[in-house]
């Protein structure tokens, strides 16, 4: 038994082919393993997918990060006595509101 463990016990249950490509169907909708979903359910967790793919999330973190970049760089030069052009601010405000769009639209479907 390894270590890293804290799960003691194993259980072990055989499919049909076709019982197995729906579990992993559904893990996959849920993103996560099928020995996961197995045992949430086994549990009865009350599970609902996510309503945003984990590839549009990191796109979104990703953008997010890019935009904080930019504003940690504006607000440092304001710290120094810098000035902060308008126009800079109003690109991250339009920046901001396409991903907040892209967002609600990716959560709506």
């Amino acid at each position: 038994m390894s270590e890293n463990r804290n799960e003691r016990r194993q259980v072990k249950f055989r499919v049909s082919d076709d019982e197995f490509e729906r579990l992993e169907q559904m893990a996959t909708e849920f993103q996560m393993s099928v020995p996961k979903f197995c045992k949430m359910k086994a549990q009865g967790a009350r599970m609902r997918p996510p309503k945003i793919d984990r590839e549009g999330a990191f796109e979104v973190a990703r953008q997010l990060r890019a935009i904080g970049n930019n504003v940690n760089q504006l607000s440092k030069r304001a710290n120094e006595g810098g000035a902060v052009p308008g126009e800079e601010l109003q690109v991250i405000e339009r920046e901001l509101k396409m991903i907040w769009q892209q967002f609600s639209a990716a959560i709506q479907k």
